[in-house]
């Protein structure tokens, strides 16, 4: 059975990153520290998948990967969209590969990338901790919205979104609040639940109802819409903007008004978002800021000019539109 950088890095005592410095920037370790990972990879007959070749050696456009879950998702588009344009340019080629939620089909994306493909931006990865870090040790990579040790990556700060969110909320009177999440699978859900269950342990007067993980389109918000009136809500935060079109459209189905009614809460500022009936109050995530900087933080790795880890969060920041207003005083869900 082949071995894996993990098993090189436990037995020499390194890290996986190192591991994968040893075959890709050689240069940049110890005499001693280079000498104990070969001497572990020979002992343990590991051969690394694909040893890529330094930036600036024969490659005078080097090609880097950004691998989405799903590209038809305007805010991975978008994101995909602002990291193209900064590896132009940069004078990187950029090739965009959709991996369709599927974690094996991601899985067999980032094992089979062809040896011209120098770095990995990977948005949003459903693959486990595990498996990022042994890609990670083949080639460099930069995380989108996902944090694991010793992985370049770009965040957005979801507590502070959230609580930006639950504030303006609650100014306006709401004291029950739903939470339509998106899939469970996804590492911007697993960040905005947890927030969400630590505001809401902070207001003893504030419920914050979790109302499940939903499919992040239309009708994964309209299934959601149902549930937001039987729990009494007076308002509900939605997983992403399309997820909210979809509760919109359903609660008006329902012969209920938006805010009169029940506010609605999206988030990420997609262009349709200011388009809708209300216009909606959403949470305008930095888009085009979370793909250059991937990419800038990329093309450190490839050239060799940083080999500790760096992470870059970034801020959110609500756009209120007609989509919420203050909480009815008698609230009656009672809607046909």
């Amino acid at each position: 059975m082949t071995s894996t950088a993990r098993l090189v890095a436990q037995r020499a005592g390194v890290s996986v990153s190192t591991v994968s410095r040893a075959y890709t920037h050689p240069d940049k370790l110890s005499p001693a520290t280079l000498s104990r990972v070969r001497e572990a990879a020979q002992a343990l007959d590991y051969e690394p998948v694909q040893v890529r070749r330094p930036y600036g050696i024969g490659t005078s456009h080097p090609t880097i990967a950004f691998i989405a879950p799903d590209i038809a998702n305007p805010y991975f588009a978008a994101i995909a969209k602002a990291a193209q344009q900064r590896a132009h340019m940069r004078s990187f080629n950029m090739m965009v590969a959709n991996t369709s939620e599927d974690i094996e089909q991601e899985s067999e994306l980032l094992n089979g990338l062809p040896p011209s493909v120098q770095g990995v931006i990977s948005c949003s990865s459903r693959s486990t901790d595990s498996q990022i870090l042994e890609m990670s040790a083949r080639a460099p990579m930069v995380l989108i919205n996902h944090s694991v040790p010793s992985v370049n990556s770009v965040r957005v700060d979801e507590t502070d979104a959230m609580r930006q969110i639950v504030n303006h909320l609650t100014a306006l009177g709401h004291r029950r609040i739903a939470y339509a999440g998106g899939s469970a699978a996804s590492p911007s859900e697993v960040a905005r639940s947890s927030a969400l269950i630590q505001i809401d342990a902070e207001h003893d007067e504030l419920e914050i109802m979790h109302l499940g993980n939903f499919a992040a389109f239309a009708h994964g918000g309209m299934a959601a819409a149902d549930l937001v009136i039987s729990s009494g809500a007076t308002a509900v935060i939605a997983f992403n903007d399309l997820a909210a079109i979809g509760i919109l459209s359903r609660l008006h189905q329902r012969g209920l008004r938006v805010p009169e009614d029940i506010s609605v809460v999206g988030t990420d500022d997609v262009l349709i978002s200011e388009a809708t009936y209300p216009p909606l109050t959403t949470m305008a995530m930095p888009l085009e800021r979370l793909g250059s900087a991937a990419v800038e933080l990329l093309e450190k790795a490839i050239s060799g000019q940083s080999i500790m880890r760096e992470e870059v969060v970034l801020l959110a920041s609500l756009v209120i539109r007609q989509s919420t207003g203050p909480a009815p005083s008698n609230h009656d869900a009672s809607a046909s």
